[in-house]
């Protein structure tokens, strides 16, 4: 009897773990993580007797987790592609939705600015018209630092998820390494019995960390993990995790950047990161965020720069008279140069936008490193790799931009600064510059015509004319005294009176048709001679006075717009700015698309792990009738044992 009874308790007991196990699983079917479990049985040893074995019942050998290990990690790896793609469709979605909109963007306020140029052009005497230029300048500025400031706060955000991010991993990592220890504990206290809701716990958590940063594991023959992250930093070493922190950038103290530290020191790892939301922000901010912000700055200095260079070779009028040359109309934000950390006492370079060499201008950024040894600085573009060396004291344009090291002192080998051409160039050093609207240059510096008598009536003879000057410098403008020039028909040239003397030939024979001089040492001055001049005609070419209805140089304002000057002359303003939204537009549908494809196949990942680790509700109310249906039957078993004992007995007894 006492077999038939110990047979029907193990059976008992087997289904009762079998009915806790299915409760379990129907209790988490909500929880993050879960995996479902599973009773294993196995035969009791059957009792031996002469005539063959009898079983003994029924025994639990241990508690599962239904789970693939391969579907797991397609489920990691999944999530972490997602979320690093989601976070770049995201912030990228907001510099294409800032850009692009009509209202806010550069386009409108580029043209009403040059509208206001060309209304100039065609009143030059109008105070109202150059009111309005000024205003129109002073919104074009406006826009570009508005823009500049939406780009400034969208990196402000994006370092605050980098600091979230980085405070969120350490957490999860030191969550991760106490789990690990309370396993190891686990099988050693139960001989190797699987703690399965720990285990859950930690393939969640890892899971988390992989929602911020691409992470892979390696199981440990005691029951722990081993995560890295980047290229093979170790987070989680079994029961100790490393902590990731914020620095500050060898190159730019400002700008923050991710290292990891651990006891043998601090190494940076923010280029070695990707996947998940951390991966997401830093690519953005290396391939999205930091390019615009330094275009839109190429844009903005182009812009001042080439505006300023032809507003001063204009001539300024006030009260009806002549006065200065044109100066600046723009206050021009100048390149930034960071000082890099162990520099010695080494001087900062004087860095300025080349006028000459502007079109040459890049959103790149340079490293300016000192070699003590070759006695120069070596300059490399940090997008290409190309290197540059300039003579200690020397000055070298590249790309537009002019270093001038002639004052620099203290220096001391690997001495270095970022240079940073356009990055804060749309930023609060831009500005309008002039103050008055008679400080608008509109008028050509010099004019040139027949010589005239007491009356002001032309004295030539001949049929020659000479073209109205114009000046690309503003070497001896404006002009101290006139310019004549006189034809010697025997010679077949003009004498040339002031300014640069000398002689011109022109043989009316072949030169009727046109022939162009130019005066270099006096502005570049260019004209045309053309006609059949008799002896001793002659052109004046003096300083523009009385000219306050001349609009020659606000016309050359005016086709700036449409002049190719950007991008090595092969973009106008317009262009380069819709240049600059297409590639923003593209990267993010670009981002979008690549974040779908990602949800799709994350979605395919989450079911493939439920196929296997799901709790399956209909599965489970099956397996709870059928393990109280043989619970039930375990206990009649146990009643008929002890029904027959005591009849057993009552016979003895009898």
């Amino acid at each position: 009897m006492a077999d038939l009874f110990n047979t029907s308790v193990s059976g008992l007991l087997a289904m009762q773990k079998a009915l806790q196990t299915t409760s379990h699983n129907i209790s988490n079917v909500n929880t993050d993580g879960y995996s479902r479990q599973k009773v294993d049985f196995a035969v009791r040893e059957p009792q031996p007797f002469g005539n063959g074995f009898v079983g003994s019942g029924v025994e639990v050998q241990t508690i599962r987790r239904l789970i693939s290990e391969s579907r797991e990690e397609s489920l990691r790896t999944g999530t972490s592609r997602f979320e690093a793609q989601d976070t770049l469709a995201q912030l990228t979605g907001r510099i294409d939705d800032l850009l692009a909109d009509q209202s806010a963007g550069l386009s409108p306020t580029l043209n009403d600015f040059f509208a206001s140029v060309q209304d100039v052009s065609n009143d030059p005497g109008s105070a109202t018209a150059r009111e309005a230029m000024l205003s129109q300048g002073q919104n074009l500025v406006s826009r570009f630092q508005y823009l500049d400031q939406r780009l400034t706060e969208v990196n402000e955000d994006v370092e605050e998820r980098i600091d979230l991010n980085v405070e969120e991993i350490n957490q999860i990592a030191e969550s991760i390494a106490q789990v690990n220890e309370s396993i190891v504990a686990e099988l050693g206290r139960t001989g190797g019995q699987p703690p399965n809701d720990l285990l859950d716990q930690r393939g969640e958590l890892i899971r988390q960390l992989s929602e911020r940063v691409d992470a892979k594991t390696i199981p440990q023959e005691n029951g722990a993990v081993n995560v890295f992250i980047g290229t093979g930093q170790v987070l989680v070493s079994q029961f100790s995790a490393n902590s990731l922190e914020v620095t500050p950038s060898q190159r730019d103290p400002s700008f923050p950047e991710v290292s990891i530290t651990s006891q043998t020191g601090q190494v940076n790892i923010t280029s070695n990161l990707t996947g998940g939301r951390l991966g997401g922000a830093l690519d953005f901010r290396r391939e999205v965020l930091d390019p615009v912000r330094d275009d839109l700055g190429r844009l903005a200095a182009t812009v001042a720069v080439t505006f300023n260079s032809q507003h001063q070779l204009g001539m300024q009028y006030a009260n009806g008279t002549a006065g200065q040359m044109g100066g600046d109309f723009f206050d021009v934000a100048q390149p930034q140069v960071v000082i890099g950390q162990g520099n010695s006492t080494a001087d900062s370079p004087a860095v300025a936008f080349d006028p000459a060499s502007i079109s040459d201008l890049t959103g790149d950024n340079y490293q300016m490193s000192y070699d003590s040894g070759a006695g120069q600085w070596n300059v490399r573009n940090l997008t290409d790799g190309t290197t540059t060396g300039i003579a200690a004291g020397g000055t070298a344009v590249i790309d537009g931009v002019q270093i001038d090291t002639s004052g620099m002192g203290g220096l001391a080998d690997g001495d270095s600064f970022l240079l940073r051409p356009t990055r804060n160039a749309a930023g609060a050093g831009l500005d309008v510059s002039l103050l008055r609207p008679s400080q608008i240059a509109a008028a050509g510096p010099v004019r040139a015509g027949e010589q005239t008598d007491a009356n002001g009536l032309p004295v030539n003879t001949g049929s020659a004319q000479i073209t109205q000057p114009v000046v690309s410098n503003t070497s001896n403008m404006p002009l101290a005294s006139d310019i004549t020039l006189t034809f010697d028909d025997a010679a077949n040239e003009f004498v040339v009176t002031n300014g640069p003397g000398g002689t011109i030939a022109y043989d009316p024979a072949t030169d009727a048709d046109g022939r162009e001089y130019t005066f270099p040492g006096y502005g570049g001055m260019n004209f045309t001679l053309s006609g059949v001049p008799d002896d001793g005609d002659e052109f004046v070419i003096e300083r523009n006075s009385g000219g306050e209805g001349d609009n020659r140089n606000a016309l050359a304002l005016g086709q700036l717009q449409d002049r190719s000057i950007l991008s090595g002359g092969a973009a106008t303003y317009q262009e380069a700015y819709s240049s600059l939204v297409g590639e923003v537009g593209t990267a993010t549908q670009r981002a979008q698309t690549n974040r779908d494809a990602q949800e799709t196949g994350l979605e395919q990942a989450k079911a493939s792990r439920e196929e296997v680790s799901g709790v399956n509700l209909e599965e489970e109310a099956a397996n709870l009738l059928r393990y109280q249906q043989a619970y039930q039957a375990a206990a009649q078993s146990i009643n008929i044992a002890r029904s027959t004992f005591d009849s057993l007995i009552s016979a003895v007894r009898g």
